[in-house]
């Protein structure tokens, strides 16, 4: 992290997860309230934090999709472990954690006097019925890698027993997670995964969870704030917990307004909003902001920007293809042009920084000559000399599909149009909003060509046949097995080297850059204390002082 006169801090480790979004609304409560939140009153303090695309409402931790929703679920809910800013897992919902000596049994001995928002305690049954839940064979979406690793869960999930095997509550403050073999990912999922309140939750069929609006948007946890108000497409309220256990928020209102990045700046300055993401790191903003006592907080970046295909395409599946529309790209030039400079380039799924990043990778540095060779070895060539390759008669025609949200990526979009261009790709752009882009990836049935997204990192998490991918290969599961089989890092490391060059040399996405993440932060936020991964660290300690 840094401040004005800091220096930032590098990450060591970091890990893929799509950040993305789902579509979900939910209409009335704006006409409630006049579009603004209700604010606490008098003397109350209010941090307003903005956000760039709205939350879909999906407020449940094992659903969501989304990093909006992933915000909101994050303050209003807690995790068993959470990550350190050395990316190590640390206790939270649980004082202490041990590993069986065979390395199978994960133990949990709970904080007691843990209570949910409305009253009722805290248990080892919630956290054995939130992630058995994961393993039901009704779960609503695709089921976890980590359920598929429990023991038992063959049988629980094919109906065949009445719960998992390996799950086991010792007592109401110890619970054990037992697995088929040694599974290295657990405490990854359980840092990315809150857990529920089995007595709301409870009386609703897993199968029926994603349509149970009424509890999806009124969340009950035990984080360190309490739901109040969602108005889609404007804000998220929740108000301080006076009850939590890690000690009472300093904050009484956290407001997640839906703001726009055009107007942001102004609100900032105005003191309408407290923190804001960066939407640009043009110097002259920095310098306005600056002008203005407004403290500028840059992490390197956790997520990354990237083109993900669609493999059910002929032309997409010839690996040369993909090649040459990866070569195709000057990268650096996006970096260096729409970031300022504020960014880094990737070549495979695992963050640059992480000790688990090979040194040998290919670099796909930009050389239009080489995309155009591929593209011949491929097939395609411009036989009638009107610029665009062909093959078979069809004229190589592409759309890249991007969402609304992220200013930078929106920019990149007509970059990588002209980039394709110039090879011989005749490129159509397809703008609209995240929600329904996304879509568009979550129905398998659904054709693209391809689709410009982002990725959030998750520490220590390894997994394969992503549902945004579309790609499959026997060999990366087999990999991907063996990867989370051992905990001894002299066994695990190589394997996890040879899945990203696997992913470097069959280019499953084109990877383009890593952008730092930069917050505005008014100089009335005091003890703000977040850090990648962790964006509300510590954030019952956070204050406003207008």
């Amino acid at each position: 992290m840094k401040t004005k006169s800091g220096n930032l801090i590098k990450n060591r480790a970091g890990f893929t997860v799509p950040a993305v979004l789902l579509a979900l609304l939910l209409t009335g409560l704006a006409a409630c309230t006049g579009g603004k939140p209700a604010e606490a009153s008098g003397a109350a303090s209010v941090l307003r934090y903005a956000v760039w695309s709205s939350p879909s409402g999906l407020f449940h931790p094992l659903l969501y999709f989304t990093d909006y929703d992933r915000n909101v679920i994050f303050v209003v809910y807690d995790r068993l472990v959470v990550v350190d800013q050395e990316q190590n897992f640390k206790p939270k919902l649980a004082s202490s954690y041990e590993f069986s000596g065979d390395e199978r049994t994960i133990t949990f001995h709970l904080k007691p006097g843990i209570k949910w928002h409305d009253g009722k305690p805290f248990t080892a049954e919630d956290v054995a019925f939130t992630y058995q839940a994961a393993a039901s064979g009704d779960y609503p979406n695709d089921t976890p890698d980590f359920a598929t690793h429990l023991d038992g869960y063959e049988e629980y999930h094919n109906g065949g027993a009445d719960s998992v095997r390996g799950i086991r509550i010792i007592d109401d403050t110890t619970v054990s997670f037992t697995f088929s073999g040694v599974y290295a990912g657990a405490l990854a999922y359980f840092a990315d995964r809150p857990v529920l309140a089995k007595h709301i939750w409870e009386n609703t069929p897993v199968s029926a969870w994603n349509e149970a609006t009424a509890l999806l948007q009124h969340p009950v946890g035990t984080g360190p704030f309490k739901f109040s108000e969602y108005v889609p497409d404007q804000y998220v309220s929740l108000v301080r917990n006076p009850d939590y256990f890690d000690g009472a928020p300093k904050i009484d209102q956290f407001i997640y307004k839906v703001s726009n990045r055009d107007t942001a700046q102004a609100e900032l300055i105005s003191g309408e909003l407290d923190i804001a993401e960066l939407s640009s790191f043009n110097p002259s903003d920095l310098k306005l902001y600056e002008d203005n006592k407004i403290t500028i907080v840059e992490h390197v970046g956790s997520g990354a920007q990237y083109v993900t295909l669609d493999y059910n395409d002929p032309r997409l599946a010839d690996v040369r293809v993909r090649q040459a529309l990866l070569y195709a790209v000057d990268r650096q030039a996006i970096i260096d042009k729409l970031l300022y400079g504020h960014g880094i380039i990737l070549n495979t799924l695992i963050h640059p920084e992480s000790y688990a990043y090979p040194g040998d990778l290919e670099p796909y540095a930009y050389n239009p000559e080489k995309a155009r060779a591929l593209l011949a070895e491929a097939g395609w060539r411009d036989r009638d000399g009107d610029g665009i390759v062909e093959k078979d008669g069809r004229k190589f025609q592409l759309a890249l599909n991007y969402p609304t949200g992220n200013r930078t990526r929106e920019l990149s979009a007509p970059v990588l149009q002209q980039y394709w261009q110039d090879i011989g790709i005749e490129t159509e752009l397809i703008l609209a909003d995240f929600n329904s882009t996304l879509a568009i990836l979550q129905n398998s049935a659904t054709e693209y060509d391809a689709m410009l997204m982002g990725a959030t990192f998750r520490v220590d998490s390894y997994a394969t046949g992503h549902w945004w991918e579309r790609f499959e290969d026997p060999y990366e599961e087999e990999l991907i097995v063996r990867v989370n089989g051992t905990l001894d890092p002299k066994a695990r490391d190589p394997l996890i080297r040879e899945w990203a060059k696997f992913h470097n040399d069959k280019v499953i996405r084109l990877w383009l850059y890593i952008p730092n993440i930069g917050y505005a932060v008014s100089p009335s936020v005091l003890n703000y204390g977040a850090y990648p991964y962790e964006p509300f660290n510590n954030i019952q300690n956070w204050e406003i002082k207008r």
